[in-house]
């Protein structure tokens, strides 16, 4: 049906019991900005419904010229779910003309205690991923005794790379190719649905214990058997959390370990980078939290709550946050940055 005068009377006059708009009639029709703030047709609607939502704040980020210095709005596939965070609902909200008074918000505990955070630094080149050499298990591991584990890397291409560095862990070189390999399969976006299919349903089965993959790889699955993520480069915190909350899904401990780059490029690469900045984008979030001195769960915890990662345990938003957490019986944190000896055993 086209939008037209006499299809904008008949919405107002309560001819429909729900209305499907396109995006751009929502957002760019005159018409139908007349229809919406009618008193008559605002009496008469009882809910929005906004499918696909992180795409409103994907068109923010291109209108607003964020999106020049950004991949946020691409490779959307092989990205996380839309998780709301502070900055993605205030742009949303204005984007629709809503107000957060007209807003129910449903909010839950997202911290997995007993998810271990290692934070390593990295010491080759992350083109390379050669520090993966250092935590895949050893070639005499018996096949039971392997840990099933996601290696998320960052693009299509990484995840051929991640294969070839555990293959050759494995003394298996050009393995990678072999698409009935009981060490490892690949997943992403451009994988053939037979393929995905495949991939799943042996993973499930445990017929292999590793898959190097993209954000591509975990929406809508629910393991219970995956013990360890390893992450590779940068993202952003919130894909990140995502990422870590695949593993310990049975409620036993997981292993989360983030390799980070030493340096980052075009970023902050010191504390004192981060003094007098009020607000913090994904990509000042993700320097904060490769450097950041603070509990990692916390830190987690409030890039969730606010969008915001402390860089000092004196931030009046971490202490009350980790009071918080000590309030509510959570067990002491294991990360990197709580028990860093310890730390550097486990990954040594």
């Amino acid at each position: 049906m086209d939008f037209n005068g006499k299809t904008a009377a008949q919405i107002r006059a309560g001819a429909f019991n729900f209305i499907y708009l396109s995006p751009e009639v929502f957002l760019n029709s005159p018409l139908f900005r007349d229809v919406f703030y009618n008193n008559e047709f605002q009496d008469r609607l009882a809910l929005i419904v906004i499918d696909e939502a992180h795409m409103v704040y994907s068109w923010g980020l291109v209108d607003s010229g964020t999106a020049k210095n950004s991949s946020a709005h691409k490779q959307t596939q092989d990205r996380s779910f839309f998780r709301p965070l502070p900055v993605a609902i205030e742009g949303i909200l204005k984007s629709v003309f809503i107000t957060e008074d007209n807003i129910i918000f449903v909010r839950g505990e997202l911290p997995r205690p007993k998810i271990r955070i290692l934070r390593v630094v990295m010491k080759c080149s992350l083109k390379s991923n050669h520090d993966l050499l250092w935590v895949i298990e050893k070639v005499e591991t018996v096949d039971k005794d392997i840990a099933p584990t996601l290696i998320y890397a960052g693009t299509r291409n990484a995840t051929l790379q991640v294969m070839k560095v555990v293959n050759r862990s494995w003394k298996t070189p050009t393995a990678e190719r072999n698409p009935c390999s009981s060490m490892m399969h690949q997943y992403h976006s451009n994988t053939g649905g037979y393929a995905k299919v495949d991939s799943i349903n042996q993973f499930t089965n445990k017929k292999y214990p590793y898959v190097a993959c993209t954000m591509a790889l975990g929406l809508g699955q629910n393991w219970k058997q995956v013990r360890k993520v390893f992450h590779m480069g940068r993202t952003d915190p919130s894909n990140i959390c995502q990422m870590m909350g695949r593993c310990g899904r049975d409620g036993r401990p997981g292993l989360a370990v983030l390799f980070m780059e030493k340096k980052q490029r075009n970023g902050k690469n010191k504390i004192d980078d981060f003094e007098g900045i009020k607000e913090q984008t994904d990509d000042v979030c993700m320097d904060a939290l490769a450097m950041t001195p603070v509990c990692l769960r916390i830190a987690f915890s409030l890039d969730n709550l606010v969008g915001h990662i402390p860089m000092s345990t004196d931030d009046i938003r971490y202490i009350r946050e980790q009071q918080r957490k000590i309030d509510e019986g959570f067990p002491k944190c294991q990360c990197s940055n709580c028990l860093p000896e310890e730390a550097i055993q486990l990954y040594d």
